[in-house]
């Protein structure tokens, strides 16, 4: 990386282009490539491509304003191209307190934009409960968002009461959402906010509210299948495991079949994945950064497929 940092530095070339220069290093190194970035190649056009929002915040840090801000998208039958973020999304990307300030609906600036209330706060409950971890006295708000974060539960929260305590705002209809509610969800066609306003935003919360229910539809129809006991707060990973275990008298083609539906269930990233909880990771935009609507589309489609084929199979 040094060496090719003096090549940069050093080349009559106007544009130098980098991939993802962060990757792989600690956050010690991290930082230094961020300066080298910013200050070693002050005099060169640069062209930086990433999934990392943490290198974003660490050149915003070096020096501000230093970067214009773009997604890039080429999938089929879509916008394509560099689609420049926002200003105001630009803020919240690079500033939990913005973001905050954003929920906490200041000089009104989220609440017109709100396509379904109902749908904003079931898209925020992952997001809310990990930030209630962080709060000194979130502990209790917590513990009833847990209540709603698993398929086979069936508790029930007063959405509007938990979204005032955590941001302080409060919406004027109430909803009181059970785990069965955010199951029948239909979540073909979702709306959330304004998407020419908060392009980024909208796609951040609809895939959030995807990853969500995904992993608590897949919960609870494997824990009803499979007639698992639902007093062990069971996480995911281990009612796959009990669901597609295998017994002394299975053959080997049933031993066969166990071990695929292992293998597919813990390797889809919707749902064993950090951003179902923002447990230790408020980065509540790298979802929609990590993967395309049409690949998400992709992994809905297979999940729902293959559940459907375990209710036939077992």
């Amino acid at each position: 990386m040094a060496f090719e940092l003096l090549l940069a530095r050093r080349t009559d070339r106007e544009f130098v282009v980098l991939d993802d220069p962060i990757s792989s290093f600690d956050s010690l190194y991290k930082n230094k490539i961020a300066y080298c970035i910013v200050k070693f190649l002050e005099n060169k056009k640069q062209l930086i491509f990433t999934h990392n929002t943490d290198l974003i915040k660490l050149l915003e840090a070096q020096q501000q304003g230093c970067f214009n801000l773009y997604l890039f998208n080429n999938a089929e039958s879509g916008k394509n191209g560099f689609i420049k973020v926002k200003d105001n999304e630009r803020d919240i990307l690079l500033n939990m307190h913005k973001l905050i300030e954003l929920f906490q609906n200041k000089e009104d600036k989220l609440l017109p934009y709100i396509k379904d209330e109902k749908m904003f706060l079931v898209s925020m409950i992952p997001f809310m409960r990990g930030y209630a971890n962080l709060l000194k006295d979130g502990s209790e708000i917590y513990k009833l968002l847990s209540s709603i974060m698993h398929g086979y539960e069936d508790g029930s929260v007063d959405m509007v009461s938990v979204y005032e305590k955590l941001f302080g705002f409060k919406f004027s209809t109430s909803y009181v959402l059970s785990v069965q509610d955010i199951l029948a969800l239909d979540i073909s066609n979702i709306e959330i906010i304004d998407v020419e306003q908060f392009p980024l935003l909208s796609e951040t919360l609809r895939q959030t509210l995807i990853y969500y229910y995904l992993r608590m539809k897949v919960e609870g129809e494997l824990v009803t299948k499979f007639n698992i006991r639902k007093d062990k707060n069971w996480k995911l990973h281990h009612i796959i495991f009990k669901s597609f275990n295998d017994k002394a008298e299975d053959t080997l083609e049933q031993k066969k079949q166990n071990r695929d539906y292992r293998v597919f269930f813990t390797s889809r990233k919707t749902l064993l994945n950090e951003f179902n909880h923002f447990e230790g990771n408020m980065n509540i935009f790298q979802p929609a950064i990590d993967i395309k609507p049409e690949a998400l589309q992709k992994e809905v489609d297979s999940i729902l497929a293959v559940l459907d084929e375990v209710k036939i199979k077992y």
